[in-house]
């Protein structure tokens, strides 16, 4: 049997093993972010230098731009697709995020007000420098249209619950004819976002919210 000694110094090795896991799995995690950004970033540059389409980038020719295996890149990015994908469900899963906890936390409807108005304007914050090539990627590669659609259907459903605890009193056709109203505006709005710079995104941006608040004001549409 092992003395009581023995198994201290045995669970102390087993916490420390422990915590130098969790730590090298934390930095390997850390390695791994910055080399998905880095692939991207050389990605969208490749794109706009060469003026290319997404389907003409080779990943092989990437991976020695990128001084990196083959088979490191594609453990990130199985194909281009794959790594538009991901840039169109980072800024969609951070908005989901932001839009579900203010629902949950808007208790007045001046919170809900306060939410719709916000959510734009953090999205203007997330939208990266590349944004227009996502955005135009989310209309002809099949999975980045597959994201759009269920992203919209979220979008539809989660306005229409802003605007019933922001503006009450609605009737459902209203109700409804507003949210798609909301729903359009927005994704103008980040289609414009998507081509223009940090500036001239928050420069219209006051514009825009006011634009969309004057519309809800009216509980039987304009």
């Amino acid at each position: 049997y092992l003395k009581l000694s023995e198994l201290k110094f045995l669970e102390i090795l087993e916490i420390c093993l422990t915590y130098i896991f969790k730590i090298e799995s934390f930095f390997k995690m850390k390695v791994d972010i910055q080399k998905k950004v880095k692939i991207i970033q050389k990605s969208m540059e490749t794109i706009r230098k060469s003026d290319r389409t997404l389907h003409t980038i080779s990943f092989p020719r990437l991976a020695q731009e990128l001084n990196m295996p083959l088979e490191e890149l594609t453990s990130f990015f199985m194909n281009v697709e794959d790594l538009f994908l991901n840039e169109q469900k980072r800024v969609n899963r951070k908005m989901e995020k932001f839009l579900d906890e203010g629902i949950k936390n808007a208790k007045t409807a001046n919170q809900a007000k306060e939410l719709l108005e916000s959510s734009t304007l953090k999205l203007i914050n997330l939208l990266p420098d590349h944004s227009d090539l996502v955005f135009s990627a989310s209309f002809y590669l099949p999975q980045c249209i597959e994201e759009r659609a269920r992203a919209k259907k979220y979008y539809r459903q989660t306005f229409r619950k802003i605007i019933k605890k922001g503006w009450p009193g609605k009737i459902d056709s209203v109700l409804d004819r507003q949210t798609e109203l909301v729903l359009l505006s927005v994704y103008g709005f980040y289609e414009y976002c998507a081509k223009v710079s940090q500036n001239e995104r928050k420069a219209i941006h006051k514009d825009f919210t006011n634009m969309i608040n004057l519309h809800l004001q009216d509980r039987l549409f304009f």
